[in-house]
């Protein structure tokens, strides 16, 4: 079989593993952030110039009248776009999540496999479409931001290296080519940021690629040669430093990008606290050193979860920890620096020994590309073979911390861990265990084909292993309360999930069973207000009006930004006569959400009571200008105007 031909097949292979894997998620229903995200946030329901605009000035939970530091317009088109086409039927949905997935697995094949070799680069994007823990990026609707953003910069790193494969090219002029391929590498790059912040890293992973397997074109290896005779000892610090130089060149336009975005969100789109996620300090948000100590313990989790990918689930706790010499910091501190002196110790034999490269008449040296890392030959002698374990452990650990650098506690985030971090990170990680898979089968092969099959056979075992977890989370993915229970396991206080299984039981009308969990969410803490408002709903319906009061009030004093108890208290004190108080609340509601037309008509209610028309008709008049995201109140709206008018 030719070489392009097993291209194909190989490729047809990860494709048929990820429908495999992933078609046990398509009818799995929209639930948890979904809810906030898309299914009761208006602007995402439709594809209009003022519900675009809406995006790009407005965080992700704006639509809801809720606060975060999320910005990404280009996710909600695509969740607009499966609104528009199928509404909350999930099939669509997650038909377009998983072919994101795929089309990421192939990508990593074929950006590795011109530097990996075929076989390597085939594993790595095997264990990356089949990995169970890529289905909390991929089979939650709300972590679409994961597989789409990587998507485009995994593109953006493709038609970059087309690029530059074009700029090499002494054949054919493709001044024009080039161009088209740079201008849609940063386009790539403007959606990848736009649909997950952490596209913002791409630039330092184009940096890693090009340091690992593209760096140095002939003059600069020419200068770098001549120089290493006049001073061996510096030969292999001068060329990395090079090569950095000639990366950071490459990537230059790309940090442009990011730096536009970065003085844009920490300006007119710096929503709440772009660089802290904590409203209020904490051990944790106000000591960096902190942060990384317990990024430590985090790493030795994420090592367990890529190798033995058991008891997965969303909502992990973790330990803050603040000293070194903490179990498990110091070992994981420990291992990153042995994996340092490894580099260093690997780089200083590919300057001895010799590296991936050819080393001509003219004393430049040509990086070699092909697939097999073939063997480098010197015109002037004998044959040396390359060597690639430097390059590719180069690109692994860069790849792998570079992925992980937005979330290591460098900034404090709205959490310590979560399993889709590692959705990017991981192709570093296998790339550089698929190497050494490779290597080893090809030695048994050659040594005894009984151990060779003992090997391939557990090696297939494992992997099917992998196959088995995601197929079962994908499953479980669609059973709400399981789901729900079964994270309960693991983490029996978390206040989100006791919340969230509150919620599932009384949209089942199961009232009894929602209280349970709420007060159990209550009792795990006051930082979340959402369980205070949730029984208060109960209390509410129930006839228990001051009950209900205590516990909106108590929602307030946990985040006052918490719009939905201004709304029941403002109903509460209407019915009971109470205006002045009821038009409190409206007041308060109108600045949480002032663009929603319902609001300022109930606002106009309210006043209309207080015989005061022109409040009414001021709340009526604003409340028009947003009548396009909700046409049923506007109609309601310019009735009530035209009474007003007219009396």
């Amino acid at each position: 079989m030719d070489h392009s031909r097993k291209n194909i097949l190989l490729i047809a292979v990860i494709i048929l593993l990820g429908v495999g894997v992933y078609s046990f998620n398509l009818n799995n229903p929209l639930f948890w952030d979904d809810d906030d995200w898309i299914i009761n946030n208006v602007y995402v329901h439709s594809i209009s110039w003022e519900n675009i605009k809406f995006w790009f000035s407005n965080n992700v939970l704006a639509g809801v009248g809720l606060q975060s530091n999320y910005y990404r317009p280009f996710l909600f088109f695509t969740f607009a776009l499966n609104w528009v086409i199928s509404e909350t039927k999930p099939f669509l949905w997650h038909l377009v999540s998983d072919f994101m997935h795929i089309a990421n697995a192939i990508l990593v094949f074929i950006l590795l496999r011109k530097y990996a070799g075929q076989i390597v680069a085939f594993l790595a994007a095997l264990i990356f479409i089949i990995h169970p823990l890529n289905t909390e990026a991929v089979t939650y609707i709300a972590g679409r931001g994961d597989p789409l953003s990587v998507f485009f910069m995994l593109l953006a790193l493709f038609l970059w290296m087309t690029d530059i494969e074009c700029r090499s090219s002494k054949t054919v002029d493709k001044r024009h080519s080039m161009s088209l391929y740079k201008i849609g590498s940063l386009g790539a790059l403007v959606l990848a940021i736009l649909s997950r912040e952490t596209g913002v890293i791409f630039p330092f992973l184009l940096m890693v690629f090009y340091v690992a397997f593209m760096d140095g074109d002939a003059n600069d290896a020419k200068k770098h040669a001549n120089y290493a005779k006049k001073d061996s000892h510096h030969s292999h610090e001068i060329r990395i430093l090079a090569s950095l130089k000639n990366a950071f060149k490459e990537a230059l336009p790309y940090f442009g990008v990011v730096a536009v975005y970065g003085i844009l969100r920490l300006t007119v789109l710096n929503f709440q606290n772009t660089l802290n996620f904590y409203a209020a300090p904490n051990l944790y948000s106000e000591n960096i050193i902190y942060r990384l100590f317990t990024f430590m313990h985090v790493l030795v989790d994420y090592f367990r979860l890529l190798f033995v990918p058991t008891g997965l689930h969303m909502e992990r706790s973790m330990v803050v920890h603040t000293s070194l010499f903490q179990w498990p910091v110091w070992p994981m501190a420990l291992l990153l620096v042995g994996l340092f002196w490894w580099l260093r110790y690997l780089y200083k034999h590919v300057r001895d020994d010799g590296d991936d490269r050819n080393v001509g008449n003219d004393g430049s040296v040509r990086n070699i590309r092909n697939d097999q890392f073939q063997q480098a030959k010197r015109s002037n002698s004998s044959n040396k073979q390359s060597d690639p374990t430097f390059r590719i452990w180069l690109f692994g650990t860069g790849w792998f911390f570079v992925g992980l650098v937005m979330v290591s506690g460098i900034t404090p985030i709205n959490a310590l861990i979560y399993e889709h971090w590692l959705y990017l990170p991981m192709i570093g990680f296998w790339l550089i265990i698929a190497f050494y898979l490779v290597k080893l089968f090809n030695y048994l092969k050659s040594k005894s084909l009984t151990t060779y099959y003992i090997l391939l056979t557990t090696f297939l075992i494992y992997v099917s292993f992998f196959a088995y977890q995601s197929i079962q989370r994908n499953i479980l993915w669609g059973k709400q309360d399981e789901f729900y229970k079964d994270i309960l396991k693991y983490e029996p206080n978390s206040l989100k999930i006791n919340n969230n299984l509150g919620n599932f039981y009384y949209n089942r009308k199961d009232i009894e069973q929602a209280e349970v969990y709420y007060r159990k969410a209550i009792e795990s803490g006051d930082q979340f207000a959402q369980p205070y408002y949730n029984l208060g709903s109960i209390l509410q319906s129930r006839g228990d009006v001051e009950g209900a009061i205590a516990k909106f009030e108590q929602a307030i004093k946990v985040d006052p930004n918490f719009y939905y108890p201004y709304q029941n208290l403002a109903v509460i004190y209407a019915q009971r006569g109470e205006l002045t108080k009821a038009a409190e609340n409206m007041e308060k509601l109108k600045l949480l959400l002032p663009g929603n037309p319902r609001v300022h008509y109930n606002s106009a209610l309210v006043y209309i009571a207080l015989n005061n028309k022109e409040k009414a008709l001021e709340d009526l008049n604003e409340g028009l200008k947003y009548s396009s995201v909700d046409p049923e109140t506007g109609r309601l709206i310019q009735q009530l105007i035209q009474q007003l008018t007219a009396e």
